[in-house]
């Protein structure tokens, strides 16, 4: 029989296996969502190579950490493993772009349709601060933060129904129709309109959810029929990207 002490001991051990589990999996988040949010705030262009000793450098850590952040990142389509060539951030192709944008359509339109009848003035005034400060954003020519504030009016939108698996699905869409956009376009000449946003929440706040769902449909397709072609990919410092202040 196996004494108390050894029992003791092995409860130890498993706990600090449990919290170094832990301590990883926070280590592999706060380098994914660095990655995403430069993907998002446009630093980190599509066909952009992702040199693992640098990144290791930027963030402490190890390559078997960030390996595995690569994983969970090319599960998301945000980027692209390639064999012998290592890491890069995706490059959409015209087809997969329709599908994506096709599928944010059909998901944000549900989200309009049940805050149209659920939402008040009272849960929309979160929404209503993401709109000024977007204009803001534009106004003071703060393309970044811009960008990210066009992302989170959606994921907003969709976290007021209270469902978390809906806003990661739609948080993982937005992500890429960024990337398209980062591609297709030229920064500050598209991205999301925040007089179309403002157009969206005026119909919730009124209590029309068809006419915000037909807003929110054409919101989108105008984003998606604005971009262009532009397959150029710049030469990024990823030590200077990650370690300076935003």
């Amino acid at each position: 029989m196996a004494s108390p002490r050894t029992h003791k001991s092995a409860n130890l051990e498993r706990e600090t296996s449990s919290d170094a589990s832990q301590a990883e999996l926070a280590e592999e988040n706060r380098v994914r969502h660095a990655i995403v949010e430069a993907v998002l705030s446009h630093r980190l262009p599509p066909g952009t190579r992702l040199v693992e000793t640098r990144l290791c450098e930027a963030f402490g850590v190890n390559r078997s950490l960030l390996r595995r952040v690569f994983v969970r990142l090319a599960g998301d389509k945000v980027i692209e493993l390639q064999h012998n060539k290592g890491a890069i951030i995706a490059q959409p192709g015209p087809e997969e772009m329709r599908q994506v944008f096709e599928a944010r359509r059909l998901i944000e339109n549900g989200i309009i349709r049940e805050l149209g009848k659920k939402a008040t003035p009272a849960s929309l005034a979160a929404v209503r601060e993401l709109i000024t400060q977007e204009h803001a954003a534009y106004k003071a020519g703060e393309w970044s933060k811009w960008v990210r504030l066009s992302g989170e009016y959606h994921l907003q939108l969709a976290r007021l129904l209270g469902n978390t698996e809906l806003e990661d699905i739609l948080r993982s869409l937005i992500a890429r129709t960024t990337l398209m956009i980062a591609l297709y376009d030229s920064l500050g000449s598209n991205v999301c309109s925040f007089d179309e946003h403002n157009d969206i929440l005026k119909a919730l706040e009124n209590g029309d959810g068809e006419q915000a769902c037909a807003l929110m449909g054409a919101h989108l397709h105008g984003a998606e029929v604005k971009l262009q072609r532009d397959n150029s990919a710049p030469e990024i410092d990823l030590v200077a990207l990650f370690t300076q202040p935003l």
